[in-house]
């Protein structure tokens, strides 16, 4: 509670909890019942607005009306998460410590840092990554997609390609629905992919993303590479993309640095980019 705030309670004890209109609440917290009865939704007042949660019955069932509690239905979930990429044509720029720090210091439900660099610093992302999943398309692929998140340093994090070579074989689809499973979890409010240099074997890809932040560097070969770069988008049709870029001044210092830190928060509060 010190550093997250809480989106929903479910407790069997309501006794402390204050009714407002048809909902429950402690503390300002959305509060739903679990009950050991099953109670008639038709004829029970504040019930009809998904208050209640019948504790015996299947936990899928359960789980189902806690996430239309949390997710309204009218309310795209899109809108609840941003799907951001770290990209730049140019190397050794800061990519991977900004895209860390962005999905480090989320502080509502937290970020998601997805690797999906030239090469991996990850030993075990040749052979465990959300990419096998996604290409076999299993029937289990939602959970197989979450049991590859794991937390390393307080950052939640995964790879979806261990090398630029596996990076090559996804397309635009395989993005789509990895992004749709990441939003549907509801569990992230940051979800930041770090891209490598040269993995992209199809620039649409970058289409999918809601943000595109890019390092540069201010050298004079560098500007010339940004320039070529931004001139091949212009004349392959990309405008859509080159609208999403921000273009960042990464700091020559580690991730979750105060430097950094600042940094993102200027990127995010839009005083920095363009």
């Amino acid at each position: 509670m010190e550093s997250r705030t809480l989106d929903l309670i479910i407790t069997d004890d309501i006794s402390k909890c204050e009714r407002k209109g048809n909902e429950l609440y402690l503390t300002d917290i959305r509060v739903m019942e679990m009950s050991d009865t099953r109670i008639d939704y038709q004829n029970n007042g504040y019930l009809l607005a998904n208050n209640y949660i019948y504790r015996y019955q299947m936990a899928s069932e359960i789980c189902k009306q806690i996430k239309k509690n949390l997710v309204p239905e009218d309310v795209i979930i899109r809108n609840v998460s941003e799907f951001i990429c770290v990209y730049s044509p140019l190397g050794r720029c800061g990519k991977t410590r900004l895209a860390k720090t962005i999905a480090g210091i989320d502080e509502v439900r937290g970020g998601l840092y997805v690797g999906m660099e030239t090469y991996s610093d990850n030993l075990a992302s040749l052979t465990t990554n959300m990419l096998y999943p996604l290409k076999m398309n299993r029937s289990d692929l939602e959970d197989e997609i979450m049991r590859q998140i794991y937390q390393e340093k307080g950052i939640y994090m995964s790879y979806l390609s261990g090398t630029y070579i596996d990076a090559f074989d996804v397309g635009v689809p395989e993005i789509e629905k990895l992004k749709s499973l990441l939003l549907k979890s509801g569990s992230f409010t940051t979800i930041c992919f770090d891209i490598g240099t040269a993995v992209l074997s199809d620039f649409s890809i970058l289409e999918v993303f809601d943000k595109i932040y890019m390092p540069v560097l201010r050298d004079e070969l560098s500007i010339k590479k940004l320039e070529v770069f931004m001139k091949l988008l212009s004349d392959m049709g990309f405008k859509s993309v080159i609208g999403k870029i921000r273009k960042v001044d990464v700091p020559d210092c580690e991730a979750f640095s105060e430097e950094m830190i600042r940094t993102v928060w200027k990127i995010k509060s839009g005083d920095e980019g363009g």
